[in-house]
């Protein structure tokens, strides 16, 4: 379910309702979210994204946001996949975050990714690491391209000071529509943005899936046999500050999440 946060707070869209681009002056794509009005203006249950879509003269500007940290976790290892195009033509696809294929297992017993430095060193390696982006039906590019791209198809994630995980993305409307024609009725036409987080690969976890992010994790404490059970009632209140401990969650973490949205690009002078 998507709801809209900053026009109409708390209230619900469904997926054949046609959205609305902003008209935006140019965005630097560089996962700093300083060009868009805050918070953006839509959010999907499913995927725990915050989201919105604007354009200029030249291109097509996607926006995401995410504020919960295992799911930007999974970002980070399991990869996205964001889609657009036009109902019954060739769709944009571009894969960024890419997944982390041949990644070593996350983190070894017990000790948590998400907090201190174990979070911040994973963060840097993870923005060292992001200089490529693989795209496909592009008019100009096909396969895996540089994130700054001289066409002009871009993408940047980075975290402020929060911890809010912000993706940009930019696509040439040539590339949409065809150069030189993307006026008048080609701006009114429908597109459908289509946005995957990927699942979480079991190879991601250490061998013996005592962890929080395993599927088979068993949440006990270190030390702790495997008779030494604890209730569910003791074990919530002991990890009330871990949400990694929370079965469901974890869960969440090897399932794919995704939305489809549809929207026009916006009119000339349509500022948000």
């Amino acid at each position: 379910m998507i709801i809209a946060t900053s026009v109409i707070v708390n209230s619900c869209f469904a997926q054949d309702d046609v959205f609305k681009a902003s008209w935006i002056s140019p965005v630097k794509i560089d996962g700093n979210p300083q060009e868009w009005n805050l918070p953006l203006h839509y959010y999907d249950y499913t995927t725990k994204l915050f989201f919105a879509f604007a354009n200029d003269g030249d291109k097509l500007y996607l926006c995401f946001q995410n504020k919960d940290e295992m799911n930007q976790y999974k970002i980070m290892q399991a990869g996205m996949k964001v889609s657009v195009g036009f109902k019954g033509k060739h769709k944009l696809t571009v894969y960024f975050p890419l997944d982390q294929k041949n990644a070593l297992p996350v983190f070894s017993d017990n000790k948590d990714p998400l907090q201190g430095s174990n979070r911040e060193n994973r963060r840097k390696s993870f923005l060292a690491g992001q200089t490529m982006m693989e795209v496909k039906g592009f008019r100009s590019r096909d396969g895996m391209i540089p994130v700054n791209d001289t066409t002009g198809i871009n993408a940047s994630i980075n975290w402020d000071v929060n911890n809010t995980l912000t993706y940009e993305l930019s696509i040439p409307l040539q590339e949409l529509i065809g150069e030189g024609e993307h006026t008048g009725a080609d701006l009114m036409k429908t597109l459908t943005l289509d946005a995957t987080i990927n699942a979480l690969k079991e190879h991601l976890t250490n061998s013996g899936g005592n962890n929080a992010f395993s599927r088979r994790g068993n949440g006990q404490k270190n030390g702790e046999g495997r008779g030494g059970g604890r209730s569910r009632d003791k074990g919530m209140n002991e990890n009330e500050n871990n949400p990694m401990q929370s079965m469901e969650n974890r869960a969440e973490m090897f399932e794919k999440s995704e939305f489809s949205q549809k929207f026009i690009l916006a009119q000339p002078g349509k500022y948000n």
